[in-house]
């Protein structure tokens, strides 16, 4: 197989460089695009009301080659992409790293597979995801039309690793790639959010969780539940028989199953009729997982440990808030990227340095930037809570630790929604308590915003 190549295609705008970047990430996202198209690059010191010109990073086999699956998005027929500008040298459309550095500036020197297409962003302190003026853009998490079939693809993933009950990680790839379901590692995380399945701390198994009815909050006088676990056709279709059931699509997400019961039958009684399935009543498990959750510090300490680093032997990369910067070698407390020195090895880790006890820390991605900004003095990490409508809302680039995050989306059985602001993303999650957000924000050192 052919190695791949990332070169620039490089183009000249007039217009918001905020409002670029951001129109561009959409797209690549919808599209499944991040394999290809990694990053943007934006030339330095751009002026108000001033043409500019910015970088696509493509990578493919070739250097001026467009990978079908960019061809087939259109993604180049928008009106960003109207005036390319070609090589000097060669009048070619491809451009090399050397040709734009001095251009582009260290700022968006970055790498990152996680958070695409990376632009400075503005402080989001004073922004309030609750306070919806008319630029407002919301991304609902429910989908309908095409969004409804990308829901049975993975509807029919969760029906497959049900049947298959645990397996390696290979095999959780070649799942979703016989589906055509792109980024296997989001899918997972996701997944595990839902309370479907587990997986071992070195990522390299996983297991399908017990069939179990979640008790979610609910402001009827009905009780209502989210299947978690295990699933199959047969499944809901004996809960259909026997209570109210409803399917809620969402995003890049198999769809929620809801259950209502009347008071007078209790989810025991529910259990008891469903004899050809092993169902368990796993109650609030979102508060019970806030209750056993630790702050910060003591899930930091707990974090598995990574002996024998030599920072000699690696080329390192600090995460300064925004974005991850060229650095000698690793001297503070934060998150790091680290690349071998090999010739021809593309292998990049990130961990978190704990510098007063010279420890190298693995977790979750997003635990570990979560755990960068904690330690960052001048980053302060907050959220927004709105009791009326008992929705809460964290910044996207704030996103929490994979366990914290999972008492969220265990309080309704479904993802967060992203929202819009004039400032920033967010990330809004339903049916959450008070007592849960004022929990849950404790524990992080989180500051709470309460927007009644």
């Amino acid at each position: 197989m052919s190695q791949l190549q990332r070169w620039y295609k490089g183009f000249s705008y007039r217009g918001s460089p905020q409002i670029l970047v951001e129109q561009i990430a959409n797209q690549v996202q919808l599209h499944n695009l991040s394999q290809v198209i990694p990053l943007l690059r934006i030339e330095k010191d751009v002026g108000a009301r001033k043409p500019f010109y910015f970088f696509l990073a493509i990578e493919s086999t070739q250097p001026d080659e467009i990978p079908t699956e960019v061809s087939e998005s259109h993604l180049l027929e928008l009106n960003y992409f109207k005036k390319p500008v070609k090589n000097p040298i060669n009048f070619k459309t491809s451009l090399n790293y050397e040709e734009i550095k001095s251009m582009v500036g260290i700022a968006h020197d970055v790498h990152n597979y996680t958070h695409n297409i990376p632009y400075q962003p503005k402080p989001v302190s004073s922004d309030n995801p609750f306070y919806f003026a008319a630029s407002l853009i919301t991304s609902q998490l429910y989908l309908q039309d095409d969004g409804k079939d990308f829901s049975q693809q993975y509807e029919r993933l969760l029906y497959w690793l049900s049947a298959l009950g645990a397996g390696s990680w290979e095999s959780f790839k070649i799942a979703c790639q016989s589906l055509e379901l792109a980024e296997p590692g989001r899918i997972l995380r996701r997944l595990k959010l839902l309370g479907h399945l587990e997986s071992s701390a070195d990522g390299s198994k996983w297991s399908m969780s017990k069939i179990a009815l979640v008790k979610v909050s609910s402001q009827s006088e009905s009780q209502e539940f989210a299947l978690c676990g295990q699933r199959s056709l047969k499944l809901v279709q004996r809960l259909e028989q026997l209570t109210t059931v409803t399917s809620i699509n969402q995003r890049d997400a198999p769809p929620s199953i809801q259950l209502q019961l009347a008071h007078s039958k209790n989810v025991s009684y529910l259990i008891e009729q469903i004899t050809e399935f092993s169902l368990i009543d796993a109650g609030e498990s979102s508060s019970q997982l806030a209750n056993i959750l630790p702050n910060i510090d003591t899930w930091q300490q707990n974090l598995r440990n990574l002996q024998g680093i030599v920072p000699s032997l690696y080329d390192w990369k600090y995460f300064n808030g925004n974005d991850f910067v060229d650095c000698v070698s690793p001297k503070e407390t934060g998150m790091y990227q680290l690349s071998p020195r090999e010739i021809n090895n593309t292998f990049t880790r990130t961990l978190f340095y704990d510098q007063p006890n010279d420890k190298w820390l693995q977790g979750d991605w997003y635990g570990l930037r979560f755990l960068a900004l904690y330690h960052n003095q001048d980053i302060s990490c907050i959220a927004h809570y709105n009791k009326t409508t008992e929705n809460l809302a964290i910044p996207l680039d704030q996103r929490w630790p994979e366990i914290y995050e999972r008492a969220l989306v265990l309080a309704s059985g479904l993802l967060p929604t992203y929202q819009r602001t004039e400032q920033s993303w967010w990330l809004v999650y339903k049916r959450i308590s008070s007592k849960l957000a004022t929990q849950l924000t404790d524990k992080l050192g989180i500051r709470l915003h309460n927007d009644d």
